[in-house]
Formats: C-alpha cells, sequence, structure tokens
C-alpha cells in the first residue's frame, strides 16, 4: 500500500527521483518547499511557478520526452548544482550511496540501462516541455476612425515544434477581420511573428512581439502594423487560455501599462 502523498514508483528510475530519495524529498510537499526556497534566491517572481503534485511525479515517472519549462529547469539547477538538468532526468541504476551530495564531484550518469527504450540521450534533449496547441481568446487595443476600443475574439493554435501557426476569428465590433499569422517560440519565454488579413478588401498586416507568462496561461506584448487608422499603427494586445484572462490583462496593459 502507498500514501497518496508518495505514489507507487513504475518503470525507470531517474537520477532526480535518486537525489530527491537522498535528501528525502520525494515527497511533493517537501519538495515543494525547499523548490521555493530555490527559487528565491534566483529570482523572487519565480517562487510561484512551481510544478503541480501530478506534474512533479509525472517527473519522476521517467515517461517525459522533453525537458521541464525553462524556469523550472532553472530553479532544478539551483536546487542540484553538481547536475545538468539533462543529467537530472537520465535513468540511474547505480546505487544511491555513490550519488553525491552538493560540492562532490558528480559521476556521470551510466549510458545503459535495462529498459534502452526509455533511455534520455543528453545530447538530443534541446526542446522543453511546452504545448500552446489548441483554442485562445485575443484581445487586441485598437481603433476604428480614431475611437479607441479592445477588440476580443477566438483564436486556433497549431504548434509545430518552436511554429505556431494562427487562424484568427473575426471579432464582433465592426471593422474587424478575420486573419492568419504565424509565432515563432524563443527561449520559452518570448513569441515573436506576424499577421495579416485574410479578407480580400482589408489590408492589414503587421508584426507581434509577446512576452509568454512562466506557466503558459497567457502571452502580453505589442503589435504594430497597417490598420484602418493608418500606415503604421500600434497597440498593446494579449491572448490567453479563457476570455476573461484575455480581458482582464488587456485592460491592465490599456489602464496601467502592465499586465
Amino acid at each position: 500500500m502507498t500514501s497518496d502523498n508518495d505514489p507507487e514508483e513504475t518503470g525507470t528510475t531517474l537520477l532526480l527521483k535518486v537525489l530527491l530519495r537522498q535528501r528525502h524529498l520525494q515527497v511533493y510537499s517537501a519538495f515543494a518547499r525547499e523548490y521555493i526556497k530555490a527559487a528565491a534566491k534566483l529570482d523572487r517572481e519565480l517562487m510561484n511557478t512551481g510544478p503541480s503534485k501530478a506534474q512533479f511525479y509525472r517527473w519522476l515517472s521517467g515517461e517525459l520526452t522533453k525537458l521541464p519549462y525553462s524556469h523550472h529547469c532553472r530553479v532544478l539547477e539551483a536546487m542540484f548544482p553538481d547536475w545538468g538538468v539533462a543529467q537530472l532526468f537520465q535513468p540511474y541504476s547505480g546505487s544511491i550511496s555513490v550519488v553525491p551530495r552538493p560540492g562532490a564531484s558528480a559521476p556521470a550518469p551510466p549510458p545503459t540501462i535495462s529498459t534502452p527504450s526509455r533511455q534520455v540521450d543528453a545530447g538530443k534533449v534541446v526542446s522543453h516541455e511546452l504545448d500552446l496547441s489548441g483554442d485562445w481568446w485575443c484581445a487586441w487595443q485598437t481603433s476604428k476612425d480614431d475611437v479607441p476600443r479592445v477588440d476580443v475574439h477566438m483564436l486556433t493554435v497549431h504548434q509545430q515544434g518552436e511554429r505556431l501557426q494562427l487562424e484568427a476569428d473575426r471579432a464582433p465590433a465592426e471593422g474587424s477581420y478575420s486573419w492568419r499569422g504565424e509565432l515563432c517560440i524563443w527561449d520559452n519565454e518570448a513569441l515573436m511573428g506576424w499577421y495579416r488579413s485574410t479578407e480580400g478588401a482589408v489590408r492589414s498586416k503587421g508584426t507581434m512581439y509577446l512576452a509568454l507568462h512562466p506557466h503558459g496561461e497567457h502571452a502580453w506584448g505589442r503589435w504594430t502594423g497597417m490598420s484602418y487608422d493608418g500606415v503604421v499603427v500600434t497597440g498593446w494586445g494579449v491572448i490567453a487560455r479563457n476570455e476573461e484572462l484575455a480581458h482582464r490583462v488587456a485592460h491592465n496593459l490599456v489602464d496601467a501599462g502592465r499586465p
């Protein structure tokens, strides 16, 4: 029988799991406390960005095919300074007694285990656990006939690696239009790309730069391009997983200049 806080372990044993056991941090609540301490030393804004309980145990399952989010990687490296993140997510088949404590020299994890199909090659793991596919809501600061407003509409995102293909619906307001675009993910913290109208009579087009929230729940920034009111116009923009969040962040940006 196992407790709710420490589920029965199956599959590959990762180096991370071994290190956590050695420090008695294999239970989520204990890990979360140490994560917050390490995050606070790096950047206080990272203190509340720890993994959820389900995400934590998924890390230890040995089934991840990609590294965690970049901000998680930063904190893990601070918690285990003798190891790189890719090493932490490699299988470990040696004895726990040979795992060094902080400050000691770190032996390389063994290159093979009994189930090679699950082994993680540190040289090949370059992507991060970030999936932005699906339905989103957009909110854009814009104007028509120099009357300011915020247009809100739905957006569908199709992700292919670091590239996001965007298909946007028309907003309800007069003068809006459907559009298509593309964003590229940079360092799991920024989205940069372009958009253009898909309606023949509308010439609107431009560029976007959005800062990605650490949890991936929304991104905010500015658009710049041609619109009904001018050849070069700019405004705040937000994409979010739900309509209420898109509304709130957009109005915060328009009213106070911050999300």
